[in-house]
């Protein structure tokens, strides 16, 4: 007799949800952890007749269904949806005469821009040489190295960046979606969840020794139109495909 082993591999999408409609499938890369977790909320009955006070019925109350698992890629739509932010194309602009005021000997400023381009540093009206600062234009910084007495600006292009806030968008709603393969007997399974929404609660480390894995989890909210089909349910479904 054949053995019903599972060990499943497989693909996850996201849909973003607009008005109800379930929007384009986007691939979200590499997942090494997911699972699915079902909540209940029960209320045992307890018989007196028999002497033993034994349950003799549970009410179930209300039910769940929750989501945890690990995003490895984070491109700039998977980072909006692990920091529950909003992602803004910032384009490349001039800045002329940005005050700095009196600088001191050491100290890093930040300037207002990335991958800055055209960088100049004027005291009044003379410009500052070269050998008396040190330009990090990726990130935008400066350190003088000695006191300038008058006080100093700053003229440069900013470069165009990706920015996405932190912690500023919790509304959005997404249909999930799972391509597996049962490598134990070549069989295939999908999962569709019909509408999810992440929990904010989240680590999001900066520092690593290995691949960054990042922590996601949310749950699926019930949809109750679908729920009136028994082959849907109101949370979603499982769909186990024989092997071809």
């Amino acid at each position: 007799m054949a053995k019903n082993y599972i060990s499943l591999q497989g693909k996850f999408y996201l849909s973003e949800i607009v008005n109800g409609v379930a929007g384009v499938m986007r691939h979200i890369g590499n997942v090494p952890e997911f699972e699915l977790e079902i909540t209940t909320d029960q209320v045992e009955h307890q018989e007196s007749t028999s002497g033993q006070r034994t349950t003799d019925f549970v009410l179930t109350k209300t039910t769940g269904v929750n989501f945890s698992g690990q995003l490895e890629e984070v491109d700039a739509e998977n980072l909006k949806y692990i920091l529950s932010g909003m992602t803004t194309e910032v384009a490349s602009a001039p800045v002329v005469d940005q005050a700095l005021g009196t600088v001191k000997a050491g100290q890093e400023i930040k300037l207002n821009g990335y991958a800055l381009t055209n960088v100049t540093f004027n005291a009044g009206a003379t410009p500052v040489d070269e050998s008396k600062y040190t330009l990090d234009a990726v990130f935008g910084t400066v350190i003088f190295h000695e006191v300038i007495a008058e006080p100093v600006t700053a003229s440069y292009t900013t470069g165009a960046v990706s920015s996405t806030t932190i912690a500023s968008d919790f509304n959005k709603e997404y249909e999930l979606f799972f391509k597996g393969i049962n490598t134990a007997t070549g069989s295939h399974m999908a999962v569709n969840l019909w509408r999810t929404k992440k929990s904010p609660e989240t680590a999001f480390p900066l520092i690593h020794e290995e691949l960054g894995q990042y922590e996601i989890s949310g749950q699926a909210l019930s949809h109750t139109e679908k729920g009136l089909d028994p082959t849907l349910g109101l949370y979603g479904h499982v769909v186990n495909i024989p092997a071809a």
